[in-house]
């Protein structure tokens, strides 16, 4: 039975995630948090393999570069069978940096409101999001800006899919590498060869490619329709970062008209509805017709900002008794950024830091939001015109016009990347915090 001082699943999973980041500068993936969780329960990989319907093999491959990125990032030997000890003594480590003159058993509770990384549910997001992934031939798109939470949605969507004992792959495009993006035909090969190994499907892509008749879309089709579809279990397939396939024009034309063909192939062929699509990106792919596009079909949830009251509610989880000025005062740098909240609110909670040096250090090199506002300005200094353009908008002294002053197309990009904001044909800097900052960097 677990004691009082033991790690829950959910500090574990987050304390992992933290530990595997330092290592890898990834978070956890499907894969790693199934086997993780298994582990945690005590299965067999045999048991873990066969709850998610993925191969033995793939899972113990799964779980050795676990353990390995562990006893790295711990610098000492952990195994299956020994990770719970060592987390259990890391996390007493870090619960002892909390302690100044108090013992660990007098903080006790508010050390473990800390470790469970409060999350504030948005309302009905998702409950809706299980309900549409459901559906035969479901196509969800996750669509926010940079750190809104897609990631934390998808693993939820994740969750409940193979709670319902769904076969799950996901796919990051941050894994292609040149050699994918040379072609369509390469892109199909590396997006069906992830698939099937995934899956631990033993018919080879390459045999397949090679015997089949037509183009590659056409093989494409035909390796899903002979090898992956033909389950008792629906898949679902998620396709993360999916912006990383922009700006290679011809291939992204051509691959998202295959997403939104599938898709609709579930109209009329039942094969077709096992395939449940689930899509995160930050940018809307505009250089293509509407009607060949996944975007304006399948279900789409945009991510928002927090309100007044979730910022509240997020500040009370962290032992912080705000009321409305703290609020007030907080969301007038940051707005209601999840990301930016909850970073300052951590900072506060954790480091001992007053909201007011927070907000005075906020928009500078060394403020507690250095990393995000660095790599917003890497992202336009890889854009010469749209860098000049938002150096436009944070400097002027007047409001910028839509068609007048910049092109709808540009204020778009801005938008989906989450600098500005778009109201009434007019465009302006999505929160003070990226006014002040950019106002210094780009003044010269």
């Amino acid at each position: 039975m677990k004691t009082e001082s033991e790690l829950s699943w959910k500090q574990t999973q987050n304390l992992v995630d933290d530990l595997v980041f330092q290592v890898t500068r990834k978070h956890l993936g499907a894969s790693e948090i199934q086997v993780l969780h298994g582990a945690w329960c005590g299965k067999t990989y045999e048991a873990i393999a066969s709850e998610s319907f993925l191969a033995v093999k793939y899972i113990g491959e799964v779980g050795g570069r676990l353990w390995s990125n562990l006893s790295e990032a711990l610098g000492e030997d952990v195994k299956k069978t020994n990770f719970r000890q060592a987390l259990q003594r890391q996390w007493e480590k870090q619960a002892s940096s909390y302690v100044d003159t108090a013992t660990i058993s007098d903080i006790q509770p508010s050390i473990i409101e800390l470790n469970e990384e409060p999350f504030i549910e948005r309302p009905n997001i998702e409950s809706y999001c299980y309900q549409e992934i459901s559906k035969p031939g479901a196509l969800l798109r996750i669509h926010a800006p940079l750190q809104f939470g897609k990631t934390e949605l998808m693993s939820r969507v994740i969750e409940y899919a193979l709670s319902e004992k769904y076969r799950t792959v996901v796919l990051n495009l941050r894994d292609a590498v040149t050699e994918d993006f040379q072609n369509l035909d390469n892109f199909l090969q590396w997006f069906i060869v992830s698939i099937s190994e995934t899956l631990q499907i033993e018919q080879s892509v390459e045999e397949h490619w090679h015997k089949s008749l037509g183009n590659c879309k056409i093989k494409c089709r035909t390796y899903f329709e002979k090898y992956i579809l033909p389950r008792d279990n629906p898949i679902v397939i998620t396709l993360d970062e999916l912006d990383k396939l922009f700006p290679h024009e011809e291939i992204a034309g051509e691959f998202l008209g295959v997403l939104r063909t599938w898709h609709e192939y579930a109209k009329t062929k039942p094969i077709w509805q096992q395939l449940r699509l689930l899509i995160l990106h930050r940018e809307v792919y505009n250089q293509i017709n509407i009607n060949q596009s996944p975007f304006n079909t399948g279900t789409e949830i945009k991510l928002t900002d927090f309100n007044s009251e979730q910022v509240e509610s997020l500040a009370n989880k962290y032992k912080l008794n705000w009321g409305n000025t703290q609020v007030k005062q907080l969301m007038a740098m940051v707005g209601g950024h999840p990301y930016l909240i909850k970073k300052a609110i951590e900072e506060i909670s954790r480091q001992g830091t007053t909201l007011e040096n927070l907000l005075k250090s906020a928009p500078t090199a060394s403020g507690c939001y250095r990393t995000h506002l660095e790599r917003h300005l890497r992202y336009l200094q890889s854009n010469t015109k749209l860098l000049d353009i938002f150096k436009e908008i944070v400097l002027s002294d007047y409001t910028i016009q839509i068609n007048t002053d910049i092109a709808l197309d540009d204020a778009v990009k801005l938008y989906d990347c989450g600098l500005v904001e778009l109201s009434n044909n007019s465009v302006s800097p999505r929160y003070q915090l990226y006014r002040l900052y950019f106002q210094e960097r780009l003044v010269s």
